[in-house]
C-alpha cells in the first residue's frame, strides 16, 4: 500500500461509466468512452480516476451488487476494454481506482447460487444462512428498510445489511477471506492503481445475531450497533492489508462510516488499515435534529451500549413543514447541548466524532475529487 502520502498532493476524478462518454453510439457511457477522453482528462492536472462499478452485476444497486468480480458488464464493454484502459492510461500516468465491494455480492453470483442449491456445499458458509421457525432469525432493520433477513426456497433465511439482492458475505470464513483476496491480488496485478473501498466497516457482525429491542413501529431495529465497525474488524482489517495492499504500490480509500475519531489512527495511521478514508460527518450533522455545535468534546460522550435507549428517547412527534425547515429552527444551542451528548446513541457518536473530536491525532487527509456524472 502507498505509504509514502505523496498521494496527499493528487487530484482524484470520479467517473459515474453509464453517462460519462457513450463510444458505441448505444446510448450508455463505456469504458472505450472512457479510455478516448483520456487526453481531456489528462490536460484537467488529474493524478486518479475513481471508476463507478463496472463489474458483472443485475444493477440492482448501480453495480454495487457483483456477480463475478473478474467480468465487466456488457453494458460497459469487455475485459479487453478495461486492459487497454488501463495501459492507456498508465502512458499518462494516471492511475485507475476501482470500487471494491467485499461485504455482500449479488444473489446472482455463482456462489450463492451454489449455495443456494447445496446447504451444506463450502460456499454455503460463505453466507449468513439461518434457520427459523418464528420469521426472520432476529428483528435487525436492512438499511434498505425491512428486515436484514430473507427467506429463499428450502426454508433458509440469509442476511442483507442492504438490498436483498446483496447477501452479505461472512468474512468469519476463511475460505472466503483467501477467494476475495485472490481477487484483489488478480485486480492489482493487472495494474490497477487502488481501490474504494465499499461498507468496509460491516464485515464484522456480533457473533449471537441476537434481537435488540425495537427503535420503531415496525418491531425491527437499526442494524447499526451489532454491525458497523464491531470490536474485532480490525483482525480482518489487518489480514485484508497485509496479504493484498501492502504488497503493491496502490491507494485505498475507505468508505468507513462509524469510525470514531479516537480509532482514526487505526485507520489511517502510519501503520493503518488504508491510505485515508471518507469522512462521512459533514453530511450528518442535523442526525437526530442536532447540529454542529452539540458534540464538539468527545470526552464527553458516555459509554457506548445505550443506543436503543437513546434512540427511543430521541423520537418526538411530527412536526410542520414549517417547524421542520433548518432555516426556522427555534432550537437554541443551550437547548442542543441539554439533549446532547449524553442522550444522544452511539452511532451519532461516532459520527460527530470523526469531525469534532478534539484530540490532536491525525484527521482524515482529503483527496481532491472531481466528479463527472
Amino acid at each position: 500500500m502507498n505509504k509514502n502520502e505523496a498521494w496527499k498532493r493528487k487530484i482524484a476524478y470520479q467517473i459515474y461509466p453509464r453517462s460519462f462518454c457513450d463510444a458505441n453510439g448505444d446510448g450508455i457511457g463505456d469504458l472505450k468512452g472512457i479510455t478516448s477522453k483520456l487526453d481531456y482528462l489528462q490536460s484537467l492536472g488529474i493524478d486518479y480516476v475513481w471508476l463507478c462499478p463496472v463489474y458483472a452485476s443485475p444493477m440492482d444497486d448501480g453495480g454495487y451488487d457483483i456477480s463475478d468480480y473478474k467480468a465487466i458488464n456488457p453494458l460497459f464493454g469487455t475485459m479487453e476494454d478495461m486492459d487497454e484502459l488501463l495501459a492507456e492510461a498508465k502512458k499518462r500516468n494516471i492511475k485507475i481506482i476501482m470500487d471494491l465491494v467485499v461485504n455482500h455480492c449479488s444473489d446472482e453470483h455463482e456462489w450463492f447460487q451454489k449455495a443456494l442449491a447445496d446447504p451444506n456445499c463450502e460456499e454455503a458458509e460463505y453466507f449468513y444462512f439461518r434457520n427459523s421457525e418464528n420469521g426472520p432469525p432476529n428483528n435487525w432493520r436492512s438499511m434498505f428498510g425491512g428486515s436484514a433477513w430473507e427467506q429463499v426456497p428450502d426454508g433458509r433465511y440469509y442476511m442483507h445489511l442492504f438490498s436483498k439482492k446483496q447477501p452479505d458475505l461472512n468474512w468469519e470464513n476463511p475460505k472466503l477471506r483467501e477467494r476475495i483476496y485472490e481477487m484483489v491480488n488478480w485486480w492489482l496485478d493487472k495494474g490497477l492503481g487502488g481501490w474504494r473501498i465499499d461498507a468496509i466497516t460491516h464485515l464484522k457482525k456480533e457473533p449471537t445475531l441476537s434481537s435488540l429491542p425495537a427503535d420503531g413501529d415496525d418491531g425491527l431495529v437499526g442494524c447499526f450497533e451489532p454491525t458497523r465497525n464491531y470490536p474485532g474488524i480490525g483482525d480482518f482489517l489487518t489480514e485484508l492489508r497485509e496479504r493484498t495492499f501492502d504488497r503493491y504500490d496502490c491507494i485505498t480509500v475507505a468508505e468507513a462510516a462509524g469510525v470514531p475519531y479516537h480509532q482514526l489512527g487505526e485507520y489511517i495511521g502510519e501503520n493503518g488499515y488504508f491510505s485515508t478514508l471518507f469522512d462521512f460527518s459533514y453530511a450528518e450533522l442535523y442526525s437526530y435534529g442536532h447540529t454542529w455545535y452539540t458534540c464538539k468534546k468527545a470526552w464527553e460522550w458516555p459509554k457506548p451500549g445505550c443506543v436503543t435507549r437513546c434512540l427511543q428517547a430521541r423520537r418526538k412527534p411530527k412536526r410542520s413543514a414549517s417547524a421542520q425547515s433548518i432555516s426556522k429552527t427555534t432550537t437554541t444551542p443551550a437547548q442542543a447541548k441539554s439533549s446532547c451528548p449524553r442522550n444522544t446513541s452511539p452511532s451519532f457518536r461516532r459520527r460527530c466524532s470523526a469531525r469534532f473530536g478534539s484530540s490532536s491525532a491525525a484527521s482524515p487527509s482529503s483527496i481532491r475529487v472531481r466528479s463527472s456524472v
